[in-house]
C-alpha cells in the first residue's frame, strides 16, 4: 500500500495552487477544540487537534462533487450533537447506532465522513460511510484529514475545469483536459483510495 506523507500545511498549500477555497481553510480554533474535548473529558488525535486550531473553515463551506457536494464542517458546526447521525433532531432522542468515538468533520449528502477518536496515531485516517440494514459501515477514504482536502478540493476542480465549458458528459465520462489533469492527480495523492474518489466517472480507468 502506497502512503503520500503529507501534513496540514502542506496540504493547504497544495490546494491553494488550484483553488480558491484554499483561503478559507485558515481559523483559530482552539477555544473550539478544547471546549469539545472539556465536554467529553477526552483529547483528540494529533492531527485532528492541529486541523481544527489552524485549519478548519470557521463557517461550512462545500466542495462541488459529482452529484452531492461534500460539505466540509466548519468550526461553528462542530458539535457532539450530531443530528441525523447521533440524535435524531425531530425527537431529540439518541440513534444508538452511531458510536460515541466516531467524530463528524464532513458529510457527502446524507453520508457522514468522520474521524475516528480511539484512533490515536501522527495523522487520522478518514472514512465515509453507507447506510444498510445492520447500520453505518465505513471504509477509509484517505490516509489523512491533510488528504481528504486535497482530494475533495482536486474534485471541485475537476468539476468547473478551465477552459472547458462542461467537464462531465451525459454518460459521467470525465472529459479532456479535466480527466488529463484529475486522474493522474488522484493517482498519486489518493493513493490506495483512488478508486474511492474516481470511480463516480465512467472513465477512471482509463488513465
Amino acid at each position: 500500500m502506497r502512503y503520500i506523507q503529507m501534513n496540514l500545511q502542506e496540504s493547504v498549500e497544495l490546494i491553494e495552487t488550484f483553488s480558491p477555497q484554499a483561503a478559507l481553510l485558515e481559523s483559530n480554533s482552539t477555544h473550539v477544540r478544547e471546549a469539545l474535548e472539556q465536554e467529553r473529558s477526552c483529547s483528540f488525535p494529533p492531527e485532528l487537534k492541529a486541523y481544527i486550531d489552524t485549519v478548519i473553515p470557521k463557517e461550512t463551506i462545500a466542495f462541488q462533487g459529482v452529484g452531492n457536494p461534500i460539505v466540509i464542517r466548519g468550526s461553528s458546526e462542530l458539535s457532539w450533537r450530531m443530528e441525523d447521525f447521533n440524535v435524531n433532531p425531530e425527537t431529540n432522542e439518541a440513534i444508538n447506532s452511531w458510536n460515541d468515538d466516531w467524530f463528524l468533520i464532513a458529510n457527502d449528502g446524507g453520508e457522514p465522513i468522520i474521524v475516528k477518536l480511539d484512533e490515536h496515531n501522527d495523522t487520522s485516517i478518514v472514512y465515509s460511510a453507507m447506510q444498510s440494514e445492520a447500520g453505518w459501515e465505513f471504509c477509509p477514504i484517505a490516509d489523512s484529514i491533510g488528504l481528504f482536502l486535497v482530494c475533495a478540493a482536486a474534485l471541485e476542480r475537476a468539476m468547473n475545469f478551465p477552459g472547458l465549458e462542461d467537464s462531465l458528459d451525459d454518460d459521467f465520462n470525465l472529459l479532456g483536459d479535466a480527466a488529463k489533469w484529475l486522474f493522474p492527480f488522484l493517482k498519486h495523492y489518493a493513493a490506495s483510495y483512488y478508486e474511492e474518489w474516481a470511480s463516480v466517472f465512467e472513465n477512471f480507468e482509463d488513465y
